[in-house]
């Protein structure tokens, strides 16, 4: 109920305004340009020499299976969704592996930074505590294996009190992008701007590959949260680009829904456009997520421009899917149900399939429609009054009864969601 009243109160700020009147901070060249997918390997696998000492063998096979797992991962966030099963092996196999070291193995600091870099891919944390514990590692080093464990296990306050002072770019080259990226997630909520910072690190370090995939998407919600739009656009379009095909591309177009429809600048033709302007003709299950979770957001902003250029771009999508089509009809029609054209507004809304929406889909099919008929009926009413005014009032000129009468209505729809709200919370 509160979501149907916000909604209701969402229209009817744009609905009484109508009855009563009737470059970017950084400039590498990957944000920009377009990337040739299918000439990146970020993480290719090193083919070692077959006639290095078994020892030599041995020591690297762990390294060799952390490359894997970057490969593996790479190959995901390009839609690979076979590689997730493929990304679970890997991390049992190298947990399974460390968990066989001995004082020998982790005297070797290939080993040490293959297990940092492990965690910090995903890993087990649990098999960095006996290299602790042995108190062999460097000051800095310790530090930075408890802080990775801290960060594993979900003790942020921890991991950000052992992280402090360490700076991504002292590390080891391998271990810059995915260290910058984890230190970034601390702050995602309370210091946005060191968070940036540290997710441009882990862009920087590791371009066209997983952390760079990773951390652009924490970025660009951020970016537009706090009002630079341009450059969340420019990240948006690198983003679509090149992981426009990410198994976790549609997380991310969602928080840019919920992002971009906060800020009423944004509210018109030209934001879609822009957004538009990333997708190319293949590109059309990105462009239908975004185009349709921003139109379905706007909407419950009260951003009726943006909701409906949203909906009809959507709608412009050649072989668009059953249920993206009919939720993308239902938003254009809603954008429409507090406009001059709420009667064609209405017929839409009442051909739609309800059973084929889901909970929320259909409260504001019945919030819209409730709308459209209010709107269609008050310029009835005003027609009626304006053609046969009642001989006893004659105060009011044409139209102004039916502004009036308008108005009412829409304080009392405004005070019943408000009531609505309140009985919610109770």
């Amino acid at each position: 109920m509160k979501r149907m009243a916000l909604i209701i109160a969402a229209f009817f700020v744009v609905t009484g305004g109508v009855a009563a009147g009737a470059i970017a901070y950084l400039k590498p060249a990957f944000i920009f340009s377009k990337v040739d997918t299918e000439a990146v390997v970020p993480h290719g696998v090193p083919s070692y020499s077959e006639d290095a000492s078994e020892e030599t063998q041995a020591r690297r096979y762990a390294l060799r299976l952390v490359e894997q797992l970057g490969a593996v991962q790479d190959r995901i966030i390009r839609g690979d969704r076979a590689a997730l099963t493929e990304q679970q092996r890997l991390l049992d196999d190298i947990a399974r592996e460390i968990r066989n070291f001995g004082q020998e193995q982790w005297s070797d600091y290939v080993n040490v930074r293959t297990s940092l870099l492990y965690v910090l891919s995903g890993g087990d944390a649990n098999v960095l505590k006996p290299l602790i514990t042995q108190n062999t590692l460097s000051p800095a080093d310790d530090r930075l294996a408890r802080g990775i464990v801290s960060f594993a296990e979900g003790q942020p306050k921890k991991a950000r009190e052992l992280f402090e002072d360490i700076d991504p770019r002292s590390l080891d080259v391998s271990l810059v992008g995915p260290f910058a990226l984890a230190r970034a997630s601390l702050y995602l909520d309370d210091d946005r701007a060191k968070a940036i910072g540290l997710l441009d690190d882990a862009r920087l370090a590791c371009p066209h590959t997983a952390i760079d995939e990773a951390a652009a998407r924490r970025e660009i919600p951020i970016l537009f949260d706090l009002g630079d739009a341009t450059r969340a656009m420019m990240l948006t379009t690198s983003y679509v680009r090149e992981f426009g095909k990410s198994i976790y591309a549609w997380k991310l177009f969602r928080e840019i829904a919920e992002a971009a429809a906060k800020h009423e600048e944004l509210d018109n033709d030209a934001t879609v456009d822009r957004f538009a302007e990333a997708f190319g003709d293949k590109d059309t299950q990105p462009a239908s997520q975004l185009f349709v979770a921003l139109a379905g957001e706007a909407l419950l902003q009260g951003r009726l421009k943006l909701a409906r250029a949203a909906a009809a771009s959507a709608m412009k999508i050649k072989n668009l899917p059953t249920e993206d089509l009919e939720r993308a009809r239902l938003y254009a029609a809603a954008a429409e149900a507090p406009s001059n054209d709420a009667g064609n507004a209405l017929k839409a809304l009442n051909q739609i399939a309800i059973d084929r929406l889901s909970e929320e889909d259909t409260e504001i099919s019945e919030v819209a429609g409730f709308i459209a008929d209010t709107v269609v009926g008050t310029r009835m009413a005003s027609a009626s009054s304006a053609a046969h005014p009642p001989p006893a009032v004659k105060t009011q000129g044409p139209g102004e009864a039916g502004a009036e009468n308008a108005l009412n209505k829409a304080d009392a729809i405004l005070k019943e969601a408000d009531s609505m709200i309140s009985r919610s919370g109770e």
